[in-house]
């Protein structure tokens, strides 16, 4: 909860889901509007990497980040995020996502020669490799 330093009154809240401290996840936050010159949103969600990270969470969650102004998400130190096999911190790799995803998609993004030589040299060994999912082939 956030609460105006003048007034005491209550001008912000967020939902959390905590899985111990393994995982916080901060979910939605809602705000005074009358609030959002003051960067009230922009206040919440630090607060909250300041409160967690405090803590000793391992890991917070802050949403997705696939759009160009949801990459404020990113400065935090260690931010990741999912690209489909694995997760990255690689912020080269996202912005080829977002501005490739603008397009209109024929192909799934492995199949993307562009891609996967950018980010891994053509080495699909390297992609499955980075993945931790494995599927058994009989």
């Amino acid at each position: 909860m956030c609460h105006d330093a003048k007034t005491g009154g209550e001008v912000g809240v967020a939902t959390v889901y905590l899985e111990g401290k393994e995982l916080a996840f901060y979910y939605y936050a809602f705000y005074d509007l009358n609030y959002y010159a003051r960067n009230l949103g922009m206040f919440m969600m630090t607060s909250a990497v300041e409160l967690f990270a405090g803590r000793g969470v391992k890991h917070l969650y802050l949403g997705t980040c696939y759009s160009q102004t949801a990459l404020y998400k990113t400065q935090f130190v260690g931010a990741e995020f999912f690209n489909g096999f694995r997760w990255s911190g690689d912020m080269d790799e996202l912005k080829f996502i977002i501005k490739r995803d603008k397009k209109e998609l024929t192909e799934h993004l492995l199949e993307t020669d562009e891609y996967r030589e950018k980010f891994y040299k053509g080495d699909l060994g390297k992609i499955t490799d980075a993945s931790a999912f494995r599927v058994k082939m009989k």
